[in-house]
């Protein structure tokens, strides 16, 4: 390889295939029911300036763990949470940190690097999340100050009325499309189907769980409430994507052109900077490591391949850990929706404090444990085959169980709607 788009080829892993589709759908119609299905009182709940700060960073800092998403496709959600009254300070510890880190990028880390950096990743996420949250609201503490006086002052449009019923129904609703969205980024499942097979069976999967969703929403909620469920959709898809679109096709023509050799140069180098250890763990490569993982995208899951090649040629620690943690929490079309979201005076300090946070931790990771030791001497390099087999076919499993609550779901609401017509139709 002599080019980085040799090495992270974004045409051929996000742009133009199904992934694409499996992931960011789903986030879109999450967004799309937190305006629609999610009271506004309960997002303020728990992320509003009121709240308690403890649960609102909290909530925001480990919400990756349950959410699966990248540095894009968590736009639209941080939109929606914004949109229904959160506090600047959690949205932007949730935006960060939900894409930063998750079960299966930490799973992946320790398995293909090593324990350590697997570690100080899964702690460090939430950590600095709750920081940059805080600092963001504090610097604007006068604007959110006038923000929130004006969501209490307006009456928020609800189609839905707030009764205990229509609100478990939502809950529902909500916590359905999380676990759709989970499996449609579930890329760790295809390598276990015939080659190519994998993207079918999670789009197929991913369909027919929307179609019975919806299916769902008419019957619970009516077809007003469906139809502004897909209005709130689009407008957010028309609102970003298209600036996602145009930001990853730029960055993957100027990667192509992009010599491999200025970014990971090692200690053998003869002259330039060297980002191999001992040299690589001084400030200012951890803080080019950070910088450069901000503002490249990279799709889910690929930092931690990328990282791995890295490492492998004598990379330092300190920035292979500040790509790992600014690679998926930022991205330059990250930063340019948040921009369009939030106003780009928010935009460029959260990246300025981000890059700073990160290069502090990873400066301290690498001058505190020093030369990289492979996880294959660490772990064995064989692996049990079956754990594979075993991990596959849980989340297959897990799966087939939300397909088959939907449709149980699905059947009992309408079975309660057909008995409750008639009682209306008498009275």
């Amino acid at each position: 390889m002599e080019t980085l788009g040799q090495a992270v080829n974004l045409f051929k892993c996000c742009i133009f295939t199904l992934n694409a589709f499996t992931i960011v759908l789903p986030a879109f119609l999450v967004a799309g029911a937190l305006v629609v299905f999610v009271p506004s009182y309960s997002v303020m709940k728990y992320f509003g300036a009121r709240a308690n700060r403890i649960i609102s960073y909290g909530v925001a800092a480990v919400s990756g763990n349950v959410l699966t998403v990248c540095s894009c496709n968590v736009v639209p959600i941080f939109a929606g949470i914004l949109r229904r009254g959160a506090g600047i300070g959690p949205a932007f510890c949730f935006v960060f940190a939900a894409p930063a880190i998750h079960i299966v990028n930490t799973v992946l880390t320790y398995q293909v690097i090593g324990y350590r950096l697997a570690l100080w990743r899964f702690f460090a996420v939430p950590i600095i999340a709750v920081l940059v949250g805080s600092a963001m609201a504090f610097l604007f503490r006068r604007e959110e100050a006038a923000r929130q006086c004006e969501i209490e002052n307006q009456r928020a449009v609800a189609l839905l009325d707030h009764s205990p019923e229509q609100s478990r129904r939502a809950g529902v609703i909500f916590g359905m499309l999380v676990a759709v969205l989970i499996f449609g980024a579930w890329l760790p499942l295809d390598p276990y189907f015939p080659e190519g097979v994998g993207q079918f069976v999670r789009l197929g999967g991913v369909l027919l769980a929307l179609a019975g969703l919806a299916g769902l929403a008419l019957l619970w909620f009516g077809p007003e409430e469906t139809r502004e469920w897909g209005r709130q959709t689009w407008l957010l898809l028309r609102m970003i994507l298209p600036i996602f679109i145009i930001a990853v096709i730029a960055i993957a023509l100027i990667v192509n052109y992009i010599p491999l050799r200025w970014v990971m140069p090692t200690a053998a180098d003869t002259g330039g900077l060297r980002f191999g250890h001992p040299q690589g763990n001084h400030l200012l490569p951890v803080f080019l490591g950070a910088l450069f993982g901000t503002l490249m995208y990279f799709p889910m899951l690929t930092e931690v391949a990328f990282t791995k090649a890295l490492l492998l040629k004598y990379f330092a620690l300190g920035p292979a850990l500040a790509l790992l943690l600014g690679g998926p929490g930022l991205s330059l079309p990250g930063l340019i929706l948040v921009g369009k979201i939030a106003g780009w005076k928010k935009t460029l300090t959260y990246w300025a404090v981000m890059v700073a946070l990160i290069t502090i931790v990873a400066y301290i990771f690498g001058s505190t444990f020093g030369a990289y030791e492979c996880s294959c001497q660490l772990q064995g390099a064989v692996r049990p085959p079956h754990e594979a087999g075993l991990f596959s076919a849980l989340g297959l499993a897990w799966f087939a169980g939300l397909v088959l609550w939907i449709g149980i779901t699905a059947a009992l609401a309408r079975r309660a709607r057909s008995e409750v017509e008639p009682v209306r139709e008498t009275s």
